[in-house]
């Protein structure tokens, strides 16, 4: 007999605790976590993003493009303050790559008559040519990065 009611115990505290654990304990997830976006915080346009929203005059930009589709066929147009200086031209094509990554640090250039650090600062743009995505706005302080002052002396 005390067999019997040790044996009812037990199965009345495992029908207790099962209860207890279907009332109270939320379900247990058991997808696969989401994968994390590594380009959260930057300054994006569709596939295009860039690393900030403000640089220092000195200080590399870098784009990266991630999932082209097939038919995004074009070139990342960087354009100066001035809005009609082309600082560089970046081409891409989806077809043949789903993304790429790269940098660049604005510098002074007589070629492209860009004197001194008046002519780098302020808001740039990035246009996709060949695209519907939104251009891309960042600007550049009028801040050198530390090291990097005598780099910036005007040249022409």
């Amino acid at each position: 007999m005390k067999a019997k009611i040790v044996g009812i115990s037990i199965v009345v505290a495992i029908v207790a605790a099962l209860i207890t654990t279907i009332v109270f304990v939320d379900p247990i997830d058991v997808s696969p976590p989401s994968p994390k976006d590594e380009y959260e915080g930057w300054n994006r346009s569709g596939a295009f993003a860039i690393n900030k929203f403000e640089y220092k005059v000195g200080e590399n930009i870098f784009i990266v493009a991630n999932n082209l589709k097939p038919d995004d066929i074009g070139n990342v147009v960087f354009v100066m303050p001035n809005g009609t200086t082309k600082y560089i031209v970046i081409p891409f094509d989806g077809m043949e790559k789903s993304g790429f990554n790269q940098y660049f640090k604005p510098s002074l250039s007589k070629n492209k008559k860009i004197c001194d650090t008046n002519d780098l600062i302020g808001e740039w743009t990035a246009v996709f040519q060949g695209t519907n995505y939104k251009p891309i706005k960042f600007n550049i302080l009028n801040e050198t990065l530390q090291g990097e002052e005598s780099i910036f002396s005007r040249i022409c």
